[in-house]
């Protein structure tokens, strides 16, 4: 039998500091770092020393719920959208907010949001809770505001956006039901994936690499040389979001749960730090996940990166402790404990656009 010592069975993923105790709904990685957004208009962000809170109260002051984020293939600009029709981006580098708020008089609930393209000439799906699809697109920091509608003219809820790196939308709603668009087809109807079943989360790659997270455990791959759904199992209980890095992919779970499967590797269940409710992954540099009470979970990638600190208050990269700070042995408790407790308290694509502009109102 091997021999694979006593730190075989600890966690990949570590919890960091975290500066909020809410919900965490969503995260993304851009050039200055992973950002992320929660309850009560929050946006939080790591960018070098730790995770602060940049934002509080959302794009218009109104400490609206933030669910929907996404980011533009330069990783230079933060979108998020939520409740009472809050929308709103944050350059990352001049560390400016920008409030697009209630567009064409909407005050209702946006759930999800997606992004293609660089900053400054952007392509922007959200959809709100009635199952309308606004698009828009952005030059420089006016907006031409698309007609509303809803997918091939169906009536659920959307689930999840998502958007392409070569400006292709996906979207799937509750009832089962996949689409695409364009912008100059518009939507269409892609199948229905499993009519039964809740979704989480949607992923689109390059050449219609796209992916679904759904409430049976499984991930459905859609084929677009055969315009077919395949089901691939990966758990016995819903799969809240994933994200994909390279052959990577990355999945989060009921109660907690992380899965990962690299390659023509096997799914494998990793070790979790925390029992909570997880939201969302992002993958990069570093690879992050976000959930209820301010968990923040982290693993580094490639380079060391002082990533926070492991239960004992010891910093560690994704090797384990290199710094000890105090005079306990790696592992063993030394005083105060730092980190997030394990206590309990996904986005679109480019579509049809047409309207006046105005631009944006800012904020620092």
């Amino acid at each position: 039998m091997w021999e694979l010592g006593p730190d075989a069975g600890e966690p990949e993923w570590r919890a960091v500091e975290s500066p909020f105790e809410k919900t965490v709904f969503a995260v993304v990685n851009t050039a200055e770092g992973p950002y992320a957004i929660g309850d009560g208009g929050t946006l939080l962000a790591d960018r070098g020393g730790g995770w602060e809170v940049v934002l509080d109260d959302g794009p218009r002051t109104r400490d609206n719920q933030l669910r929907g984020m996404d980011v533009t293939s330069d990783g230079e600009r933060v979108w998020f959208a939520g409740s009472s029709g809050a929308l709103g981006c944050y350059d990352v580098e001049t560390r400016r907010k920008y409030d697009y708020s209630n567009p064409n008089e909407m005050t209702s609930t946006w759930e999800g949001l997606a992004v293609a393209g660089p900053t400054g000439s952007e392509k922007v799906l959200v959809a709100n809770g009635s199952g309308e699809v606004l698009p828009f697109s952005v030059d420089g920091f006016d907006e031409d505001w698309g007609p509303v509608s809803k997918p091939a003219s169906k009536g659920s809820t959307i689930a999840a956006l998502a958007a392409s790196p070569d400006g292709v939308g996906y979207a799937v709603d509750t009832s089962g039901n996949a689409f695409r668009t364009t912008a100059t087809d518009g939507w269409e109807d892609i199948g229905i994936v499993n009519a039964q079943v809740k979704f989480y989360d949607i992923y689109a790659g390059r050449e219609g690499r796209v992916y679904v997270a759904a409430g049976d455990g499984r991930i459905y791959r859609y084929d677009d040389s055969y315009h077919s759904w395949t089901p691939i199992g990966v758990a016995e209980k819903s799969l809240r979001a994933f994200d994909v890095h390279g052959d990577e992919m990355v999945v989060i779970g009921h109660g907690g749960t992380i899965y990962e499967r690299d390659g023509a590797s096997r799914w494998r269940k990793l070790t979790s730090p925390v029992g909570v409710q997880l939201y969302d992954v992002a993958l990069g540099h570093p690879d992050i996940i976000v959930g209820n009470s301010g968990t923040i979970l982290e693993r580094p990638r490639g380079q060391p990166r002082d990533a926070g600190t492991s239960p004992d208050g010891d910093n560690y990269d994704d090797r384990g402790e290199y710094f000890d700070a105090d005079e306990a042995g790696p592992g063993e408790s030394g005083g105060s404990n730092t980190g997030t407790g394990d206590t309990g308290g996904s986005t679109g694509g480019t579509g049809d656009t047409s309207g006046g502009t105005s631009g944006g109102s800012t904020g620092n």
